[in-house]
């Protein structure tokens, strides 16, 4: 019984190609201004502030060079260190804000496939955003990266161990890069679980978000990995081993018209796919979701108002 609830669960490939398709008709140009434009944006501005981050921690080294023969100050290097800490915060104050837009999309197309009136514009993007509760948002990309990184830690730790041994270092990637898929897939819907449930979530732990997806995606796991690979995944490898190819043979033989055309047109490429992206993983869960029964989903996962005030009366007569 369990088998066949999962077969029904699941989405037909070529179905979901086929909607994917026609969600773009007479509407791509308007979701990939904003959604191409944000993302230049946000690779141009990482780019400089890494190049500074950078420049400054080249001239922290210098600066500790030039005081070991007194040409220069513990107070430089103090200076030059705060700017190091400053760059690092503008550096994670871009991704965070990036991270936020993301989820502005992909709301955005889940309200598309949920709302045929719905259109994927600058306004609605900004309007998707504005609404979001960055705070929960946050704490719910930490605890995916906290999550992922212990679950990768320990053959971490054995690959270090074993350093020296080469076949034991490549086991040990080879595992983590499928645990890190593995565990990614089991994660994939814990943004629009929490979306659909924000109400739910004011002042409870956002890892509940996690477990809820871990139950959405049983026996659904393998039937999204196909879908994204063969949406996502795969046109974006092809494009850049086309065209990425096309960059490294320019500088192979030292001809810049290929360097700048291969290259250029790959991360246009990427841009220019990105508005396909964030649909499909919204189109999926729009698919798979009237299946599911979130109540049942969430299911022990949340404190009672009690509890979490506590005020919770407990019985001490036994």
């Amino acid at each position: 019984m369990i088998r066949g609830e999962n077969r029904m669960k699941k989405v037909s490939l070529k179905d979901f190609i086929n909607e994917l398709k026609s969600s773009f008709k007479g509407e791509y140009t308007n979701a990939l201004w904003p959604i191409g434009g944000f993302f230049i944006i946000f690779v141009a501005l990482s780019a400089i502030l890494m190049y500074f981050f950078q420049s400054i921690a080249s001239s922290i080294m210098m600066n500790i060079m030039m005081v070991m023969y007194g040409m220069t100050s513990a107070g430089a290097i103090g200076m030059a260190l705060l700017e190091l800490v400053v760059a690092l915060v503008l550096v994670l104050a871009v991704d965070f804000f990036y991270g936020f837009i993301q989820a502005a999309f992909q709301y955005t197309y889940l309200e598309r496939f949920r709302n045929k009136e719905q259109k994927v514009t600058v306004s609605s993007i900004w309007a998707q955003y504005k609404r979001l509760n960055k705070n929960q948002l946050w704490r719910l990309a930490l605890y995916i990266g906290l999550y992922i990184f212990l679950w990768t830690l320990p053959l971490d730790i054995v690959a270090g161990i074993f350093a020296r041994k080469t076949a034991v270092v490549i086991i040990c990637r080879v595992l983590n890069l499928i645990l890190v898929i593995w565990k990614s897939l089991q994660y994939s819907q814990a943004y629009f679980l929490y979306n659909d449930k924000r109400p739910e979530f004011l002042g409870q732990s956002m890892r509940y978000a996690l477990t809820a997806s871990k139950r959405y995606m049983k026996g659904l796991k393998w039937n999204w990995l196909l879908v994204a690979i063969v949406t996502v995944v795969l046109p974006v490898v092809v494009w850049l081993a086309i065209f990425g190819g096309l960059g490294y043979y320019g500088i192979y033989t030292a001809t810049n018209f290929w360097i700048w055309f291969g290259f250029i047109v790959a991360f246009l490429g990427i841009v220019a796919w990105l508005p396909v992206t964030y649909a499909a993983t919204a189109l999926y869960y729009a698919k798979t979701e009237p299946s599911q029964n979130l109540t049942t989903i969430f299911e022990g996962t949340f404190k009672s108002v009690e509890e979490l005030t506590g005020q919770e009366t407990k019985d001490t007569s036994k």
